[in-house]
């Protein structure tokens, strides 16, 4: 028998919105108008003949039909999802070569590679870290993760994840007492200190993170500096000092107990990093398998977050 399904763009449409809760992000994720996104949605609600939105001025509400439509929906577009890319990536085969900040390679990336070498055991990865940006023309690369506002002029980019970043120690530095609270409470402690970051990044500063607490950015300082966010961190988990946590660096070692926040307060970067390149490179089949992988490790780890 004949499946009776609705068009697929249309339930695309529908399941977007629903999820990012508006036609606007949706048309972002799509690439289309918004336009065109609540005329799919439309089309859908015809031909289920059913609303399923209420559309009001502060957005859009699922209606009940809506609601309990969409997850299954939901589920049913990851489940595609997954085999598409599971096929692609088993079917991938060859040299891949992907630059990255060797911070970000080594607290992110590392610890995942595993499982994307599981997934496709035929794609040799040749992984180069630098703080230069690649020069697809000139050198040999097909992928790059940058940290950046944006993915930059002439290339295409899909935003892989954000950053946060909150103030970190190694559980040894308060001898078994009471860890600080407050911003104000480090005041007493060693502070840590990047002298390597972008101007454009004053999150990356004692001194801006103070400044922005209302605090005397003179009590931020003292402390050892570092130009190099490996050793940084390094220094952190020696027990040298408090330093400020990139969240995709220090994850792992804050899960195995390295590291533990210090403080409840936290700066979201502006910036993220995004899976940058020319974009006839993302329809080769090895760069694809591995931005399909990529994308899905950040979406999990922000489900589970």
């Amino acid at each position: 028998m004949a499946r009776r399904l609705p068009p697929l763009n249309a339930l695309r449409a529908f399941e977007a919105s629903a999820r990012l809760g508006s036609f606007v992000a949706a048309a972002a994720e799509l690439h289309v108008s918004a336009a065109a996104v609540s005329q799919q949605v439309r089309r859908l609600e015809r031909y289920l003949d059913t609303m399923l939105f209420q559309r009001l001025a502060r957005g859009l509400v699922l209606t009940e039909e809506g609601r309990d439509y969409l997850p299954e929906l939901s589920a049913g577009f990851d489940l595609l999802g997954e085999s598409t890319t599971r096929l692609r990536t088993q079917r991938a085969g060859g040299v891949l070569t992907v630059t990255a900040l060797a911070a970000f390679a080594n607290g992110w990336l590392l610890p995942r590679l595993h499982r994307f070498h599981e997934r496709a055991s035929r794609v040799e990865v040749v992984l180069r870290t630098s703080r230069t940006l690649a020069d697809f023309k000139r050198d040999a690369i097909d992928l790059a993760i940058r940290f950046a506002p944006g993915p930059g002029r002439g290339l295409h980019g899909e935003l892989l994840c954000g950053e946060e970043l909150f103030p970190v120690a190694s559980p040894k530095l308060f001898g078994g007492g009471r860890t600080p609270d407050t911003l104000a409470a480090l005041a007493g402690y060693p502070l840590l200190h990047d002298i390597d970051a972008h101007p454009e990044q004053p999150w990356m500063s004692w001194r801006a993170w103070f400044e922005r607490a209302g605090l005397d950015p003179a009590s931020a300082a003292r402390g050892t500096q570092f130009t190099d966010s490996i050793v940084l961190t390094g220094a952190a988990v020696a027990g040298l000092g408090i330093a400020l946590g990139r969240g995709p660096h220090v994850a792992q070692l804050l899960a195995h107990g390295q590291l533990v926040r210090v403080t409840q307060e936290s700066w979201r970067a502006p910036w993220s990093y995004f899976l940058v390149a020319p974009a006839a490179h993302f329809r080769r089949p090895v760069v694809r398998a591995f931005v399909d992988w990529a994308l899905a490790e950040a979406r999990d780890e922000s489900v589970s977050a």
